[in-house]
């Protein structure tokens, strides 16, 4: 009986440690790219990175013990991170620390926004505001405003100044690797694709001689505890707020979907509470998010086709996986490795993600029918919404600082001009509800 023990115990500790490694494709080149859109030193985004793996370790685990309690891991979600890039680029670099001290007040009231809505019944009407028409042209604007930085850091416009050949075509060997491996591999190894993308483009970089040196930073201390508010005591901006908490709501339906698609993976049957549980959990984790200084969590539906792929349905596993995570999130050292990690190669890992968002978006479009009052809702809203991405930030310069954050995000005017039309100018009485992946 020792003997059969000893190996179960053996084989949780490896189980974890894949849930490990799954955790850290979804972290690694977040504080990289977003700690680029806001021009942070190396120091910075070593410590951003150090917090980052500590709040997703964190909240995977409160989910697991009050939340849903299914095997579900938690990352930076594509929407959040797109909203901070965006509002860091578009932002002169002066106002970068007044914006990332906004933004811990946004997550912070999406969080506790959350929280309330999870108890209350008024829930199922504020996603049905949250047609295919309004969540396609969300997820369609989003991905076209980011497009842009994409193609820069790619191409190695933004690292000299034109094109370079050595590090388009490092990101394409990139890009080529996470296709493969995605699309044609199997067991473990089909969602270790990033990761394995991550590791080859790196290794090149380093070959090639052309990692910048700049972003190299040695820590002072082997063990240091994350650090609270570290952008800054959070500030209130009516924009940044509203912006928020309309990515905390369309993001309510990936919370469902993700629960939804582990809990057939699992072959479990849920409740409603449980979902509910679920949003509750989540709106802790925004709240984490806040308070820590980094970009905001949500469940990963990616989780199901890990245990599909592995195998691996046992609960104790993630845990240790997310406690592992958690802990490394105490040693400066590893978040000082991570963030060595070239820009160009984070932005590489990204671009399928991106690419796959705005697939879902042309999906939730090509759902409806085409007509008239369907084409006329989506046309205007992206037209709105894209020209708005071309206005020069300086024309509104006369508009107050409370508004300036709304009249200068495309994405935020465009979806607003969407929902006026598609709920009170062109409203139809019945509406589907979307998930967005």
């Amino acid at each position: 009986m020792k003997r059969i023990n000893r190996g179960n115990v053996i084989l949780t500790g490896i189980q974890g440690l894949q849930w490990t490694v799954f955790m850290l494709t979804n972290i690694i080149a977040v504080p990289v790219v977003v700690g680029a859109a806001f021009d942070m030193t190396a120091a910075d985004i070593s410590t951003f990175m150090q917090r980052m793996l500590f709040v997703s370790g964190a909240a995977t685990l409160i989910q697991l013990f009050i939340g849903h309690r299914l095997q579900i891991v938690e990352g930076a979600a594509g929407l959040w991170w797109a909203i901070f890039i965006l509002l860091g680029t578009m932002s002169a670099p002066f106002e970068h620390e007044l914006l990332l001290q906004q933004l811990e007040m946004g997550l912070i009231l999406s969080g506790v926004f959350l929280a309330i809505l999870s108890v209350l019944p008024i829930i199922k009407k504020i996603k049905i505001l949250f047609t295919p028409i309004v969540t396609g042209v969300y997820l369609i604007l989003l991905v076209s405003q980011m497009s842009g930085m994409f193609f820069n850091s790619m191409l190695g416009i933004s690292a000299t100044g034109q094109i370079n050949g050595n590090i388009l075509a490092i990101c394409l060997i990139e890009i080529l690797i996470i296709l493969t491996v995605s699309l044609k591999a199997k067991g473990t190894w089909k969602s270790m694709g990033p990761l394995i993308g991550i590791a080859v483009g790196w290794l090149l970089f380093g070959w090639l001689g052309i990692i910048d040196s700049t972003h190299s930073y040695e820590p002072e201390t082997w063990f240091a505890l994350p650090e609270m508010f570290k952008w800054g005591l959070p500030q209130f901006d009516a924009g940044i707020v509203l912006t928020s908490l309309i990515t905390s709501v369309v993001l309510i339906s990936n919370v469902i979907a993700s629960i939804l698609v582990v809990s057939i993976s699992l072959e479990k049957e849920l409740h409603l509470r449980q979902y509910q549980k679920g949003i509750f959990g989540n709106g802790l984790g925004l709240v984490m998010s806040g308070l820590f200084s980094v970009v905001g969590v949500v469940p990963l539906s990616v989780s199901a086709g890990f245990i599909g792929t592995t195998g691996i349905k046992a609960k104790r596993p993630l845990i240790i996986g997310a406690l592992l995570i958690l802990v490394s999130g105490f040693f400066p050292f590893i978040g000082s490795f991570f963030s060595g990690l070239p820009l160009e190669v984070a932005y590489a890992s990204l671009f399928i993600l991106f690419a796959q968002m705005m697939g879902f978006g042309i999906r939730d479009l090509m759902g409806q029918e085409p007509s008239s009052r369907n084409l006329l809702v989506i046309g205007l809203s992206l037209m709105v919404g894209i020209g708005m991405m071309f206005m020069p930030v300086s024309a509104f310069e006369a508009v107050a600082p409370w508004l300036r954050n709304i009249f200068t995000n495309g994405l935020l005017i465009g979806l607003m001009v969407c929902l006026l039309l598609e709920h009170v100018f062109f409203r139809e009485k019945n509406s589907a509800i979307s998930l967005p992946k």
